[in-house]
């Protein structure tokens, strides 16, 4: 007896695998805010609508400033903004 290897319909598997499948879920909308101080004493907030990195934050207030904390707040998705 000849050992099933699967299906040969090499076609058919092709076109299974390109049919085209669930939408993905929509991606959540963050807000980061980046809480900094020049001098110690006052604070700014900065929002980035993705994860910044350092050099993100240095491009935007200098070398000179200190970073107090970073939060990431979520907003809900693109879909629910949308059909608001």
């Amino acid at each position: 007896m000849p050992a099933d290897l699967g299906s040969n319909d090499f076609i058919g598997r092709i076109r299974q695998r390109h049919q085209p499948g669930p939408a993905p879920a929509p991606l959540p909308m963050r807000t980061f805010i980046v809480q900094i101080t020049r001098d110690g004493k006052t604070t700014e907030e900065l929002t980035f609508d993705r994860a910044p990195s350092i050099g993100a934050i240095a491009a935007r207030v200098g070398t000179e400033a200190y970073v107090i904390s970073i939060e990431m707040l979520d907003t809900g998705t693109a879909g629910q903004l949308a059909a608001q």
